[in-house]
């Protein structure tokens, strides 16, 4: 008996060996109807299809809309290189891409990742080629990786790129030598024979001849005073009282440096200032701008730092009207974050050679704006009573820009008046911007009710 079962495993095994391998189908598909042009897999070489999953379309879609709606330039940066990193697949995607709020960083994406794989708009294998017959012409807006021919407006061209020449510049003149020569190479790839080209070419030069020179000249800023007022209700006022702003250069260098700061007309100092203006009320509202201000050294004639020696120079701004003329006339609390850089008009080493300064960037100091309805005065000298009698009077807004004048020392007191037993019998704007101000105070609860700041405030009163 297990003779016999062993000569039936036997031949049970030969059978199957000897069978063809079974082709697995599904119904309806029959391998003679799949579209010839339609890619391939094979076991040899990589895979042919290279287009991008619906997933992987979402996502840098998701990643480019941040580069868009992202106002600082680090961060831009970050999201650039990552774009940068995912390579040439995504070349296609990107070259559809039509927003001109990152027009000109898309261009340096595609062409850094072309330079890197030394590729060119006409030879990548994942695009076909364009249908420029009939209907299919006239689909949409065309997107040209490139001025070229003679279908379009030079000179709006000329003026774009001139705009662009402008915004290079004024990073170069802050110090910020990468986004420069980003937007200066951007350019150069839009529109190769602008006659800006020689002016982005130099400005590229500058660009990395300071970024790679040494640090000779390092400084720190102080913002007087402490907190400003705008001097009228109307559009366009300048600050009750100057912003000054107090730069201190220090040598860091072994050796004497002479700093040629200001010689004359069109031979000065330049102070730029990148200045992110943000205005909020007591319900939350939020508003925010962005832009440059450049601010002239038109005294100071020469002077020479020892090493380790320092130096102050004092500048004065009077408003901020060329970011926000309309600032003035809201009742709003305007926070003004400032970064700034200093560019020397020209240096001398001890042997009274010419040597190559860096801008000196300063760390981002900040500065709050009040409202000139607001007494700022009184509100500095008694902010306790102050704070008092406008929730005495009902004023929503006032309660809530007095929160930020008071000082650490007045905090619990401060606390104590905002939670106090007569918040029920205020208005709900007022209660509002009382709670409004204790977020402002301590930074925590930005969307808590009063029942719940009332249990935080009993446990965390005698800690502040």
């Amino acid at each position: 008996m297990k003779a016999r079962l062993l000569v039936f495993c036997l031949l049970l095994l030969a059978a199957c060996a000897a069978q063809p391998p079974v082709e697995s189908r599904q119904e309806g598909f029959v391998a003679a109807d799949a579209d010839e042009s339609a890619p391939h897999r094979t076991s040899e070489g990589p895979r042919a299809d290279l287009s991008l999953t619906a997933q992987e379309e979402a996502n840098v879609a998701l990643l480019i809309n941040r580069l868009g709606s992202t106002p600082e330039m680090a961060a831009r940066d970050a999201v650039i290189r990552e774009l940068i990193s995912l390579g040439p697949r995504y070349l296609p995607f990107y070259r559809k891409v039509n927003d001109e709020a990152v027009a000109m960083d898309m261009l340096y994406v595609i062409h850094r990742i072309e330079l890197a794989q030394d590729r060119r708009p006409a030879a990548t294998v994942e695009e076909k080629p364009a249908d420029t017959s009939g209907a299919a012409a006239e689909a949409g807006p065309r997107h040209p990786a490139s001025f070229t021919g003679d279908d379009f407006d030079r000179d709006e061209a000329e003026r774009f790129m001139a705009t662009r020449l402008k915004q290079a510049q004024t990073l170069l003149d802050g110090g910020r030598y990468d986004q420069a020569i980003r937007i200066a190479e951007a350019a150069i790839v839009l529109m190769p024979d602008s006659r800006w080209r020689p002016e982005f070419n130099a400005l590229i030069v500058k660009a990395r001849g300071e970024g790679q020179a040494e640090l000779l000249i390092a400084g720190t800023i102080v913002l007087e005073p402490a907190a400003l007022r705008f001097a009228a209700t109307e559009r366009g006022a300048a600050f009750q009282s100057p912003l000054t702003i107090r730069c201190y250069l220090k040598n860091v260098s072994a050796q004497e440096i002479t700093l040629r700061l200001y010689e004359g007309p069109g031979k000065e100092s330049l102070l730029q200032l990148n200045v992110r203006y943000e205005q909020t009320d007591f319900q939350g509202n939020i508003l925010m701008q962005t832009g440059n201000v450049r601010v002239p050294i038109d005294s100071g004639g020469a002077i020479t730092l020892a090493p380790s020696s320092s130096h102050e120079i004092s500048v004065p701004l009077a408003g901020l009207s060329s970011l926000d003329a309309d600032a003035s006339l809201k009742m709003a609390l305007g926070v003004a974050h400032i970064d700034a850089a200093l560019r020397v008009y020209g240096a001398l080493d001890d042997a009274g050679r010419p040597l190559v300064l860096r801008p000196v960037r300063f760390a981002r100091q900040s500065i709050r704006v009040f409202p000139h309805a607001f007494d700022l005065d009184a509100a500095l000298e008694k902010p306790l009573a102050t704070l008092r009698e406008y929730i005495r009077l009902g004023k929503a807004q006032e309660v809530f820009l007095c929160a930020h004048v008071i000082e650490q020392r007045n905090l619990r007191a401060a606390g104590d008046i905002l939670l106090g037993r007569d918040i029920s019998e205020s208005s709900l704007p007022v209660q509002r911007a009382r709670l409004r101000a204790m977020h402002a105070l301590f930074n925590v609860g930005a969307t808590w009710d009063l029942k719940k700041w009332q249990d935080w405030w009993a446990d965390n009163r005698l800690k502040n």
